[in-house]
Order: structure tokens, then C-alpha cells, then sequence
């Protein structure tokens, strides 16, 4: 009796666990809503408006799974992994920041999706992309400014755009605020590769960018804006070298 006590009471704590199985005895995380921390070396979070619906599934190494759901109403939705530096240093006092990354990316038309990588800077407050993939319907530098464009040996072309957002969400509280988007674009969409952010960081600057924030985070993410689809990525790999 008192071993099956044990086991009815381990089932009832990994069900309720937010933990499942993947079928090859590792254990893995599922979030359903708004959450952050950290698994295995990485920072993570899920984050959704109302209207967005959707799943993350957590593994090892910063490598995860998601699905969302089109809830229409400006359903937004976002997936990330990577690095959380808080805010106490500009980007250049932390060396070579690169992502290695491997995608299974499925986005589904209509609405916007992107492959990216992905953070903010504080003090002035910025968000930036750098996108290798998305939706094909919408352009991550429509309703932008173009700043130029550069290439990174081995690693492709891209194009610059900045965008001002005024009164949306960010990083610094629960209302709306106004900063500016920094967006690199990948002249060709693809889904796996190394993105050598502290590159795109210097070349913004060269740009005429102000790089003058503090760094909050970089973080591999996908994001679905009032559109569906699925993504794994199966390799995450974050290097910081000085």
C-alpha cells in the first residue's frame, strides 16, 4: 500500500509539474501563459497579449518548441532564448556576442511572423531584430526607414530600417511607452546559420544608430502576430568571447 501511495503521489506531482515527456526520457517544460526564467545556461519567456494563443515547449541548451494560434484582434506572441544582461553595460563591454541556430520554422499565412534574433537596450529604450526568416506577405522593414545595408562574411547581407513605435508595450512596465525598433533583414530568408550580433550592433552604429543603451538581452525568438504556425528550434547555441 505504501508504494502505491509513493507512486500516485509522484504522478499527481510531474501532471502538475508544467513537465511532460518527450518520449526519450527527457523531461521538458510546456508553458500556456506569460512566463520568464531560466533552464540549463538560458533565459527564457513567453509572452502574449489577450489575443494571443499559444504553447511553449522548453528543452536543453536554450532549444525549444512553439505553436500559436491566429486569435485575430492584433493577437501578438512572442517565443525567445537566449541572454538576459540586465541593463548595467552597453553591448561593446561584452565582446563578441554570436548565435549559431538551427530552425524548423512553419509560419502560416495570413499575418506576420518572424525568425530572429531579438532584444532591447535601456537608456534610450530600444528593441531591435535581427531577421533571417518571416512571413512572406509582410516585410519586417515595411513602414520603416531604410539606414543602409551591409554584408558579414560568411554570414549574408542585410538590410537596415529603424521604425518609431509610439505608446506599445515593452520591457520597462505594464504600460505603453515610445522608443524605436532597429531592424536588420536578411536579403535571403533562411533558417539555420551563425548571426554575429555584435556585427549588426557596430554596423547600426556606423549607420548612425545611437548604441548608447545598456544592454537588456539577445534572444532567439519567434514571433507570430496575427498569424499561425509552429517552429523548433533545435540548436541555440549563444557565445559570448571577449
Amino acid at each position: 500500500m505504501k508504494y502505491k501511495s509513493f507512486l500516485f503521489l509522484f504522478l499527481i506531482i510531474l501532471i502538475f509539474s508544467g513537465c511532460k515527456s518527450d518520449g526519450t526520457g527527457e523531461t521538458k517544460i510546456l508553458i500556456t501563459s506569460n512566463e520568464r526564467g531560466t533552464l540549463d545556461g538560458y533565459d527564457y519567456e513567453f509572452w502574449k497579449n489577450n489575443a494571443g494563443k499559444g504553447k511553449m515547449i522548453l528543452g536543453l541548451a536554450g532549444t525549444f518548441k512553439c505553436e500559436w494560434e491566429n486569435g485575430g484582434n492584433g493577437s501578438n506572441i512572442l517565443f525567445r532564448s537566449g541572454k538576459r544582461f540586465g541593463s548595467t553595460q552597453t553591448y561593446d563591454k561584452y565582446g563578441n556576442i554570436t548565435f549559431t541556430y538551427n530552425a524548423d520554422y512553419n509560419p502560416v499565412s495570413p499575418g506576420v511572423s518572424y525568425l530572429s534574433i531579438y532584444g532591447w537596450t535601456q537608456r534610450p529604450l530600444v528593441e531591435f531584430y535581427i531577421v533571417d526568416n518571416y512571413l512572406g506577405g509582410y516585410h519586417p522593414g515595411s513602414s520603416g526607414v531604410k539606414k543602409g545595408s551591409f554584408t558579414i562574411e560568411g554570414e549574408g547581407t542585410y538590410t537596415i530600417y529603424t521604425r518609431d513605435m509610439k505608446q506599445q508595450p515593452a520591457i520597462e512596465g505594464s504600460g505603453r511607452y515610445d522608443f524605436t525598433q532597429y531592424i536588420s533583414v536578411r536579403s535571403e530568408k533562411r533558417s539555420s546559420g551563425t548571426i554575429s550580433v555584435t556585427k549588426h550592433f557596430d554596423e547600426w552604429k556606423k549607420a548612425g544608430l545611437d548604441m548608447s543603451g545598456k544592454l537588456y538581452e539577445t534572444m532567439m525568438k519567434v514571433e507570430g502576430y496575427n498569424s499561425s504556425g509552429s517552429a523548433e528550434i533545435t540548436e541555440n547555441t549563444l557565445t559570448i568571447t571577449k
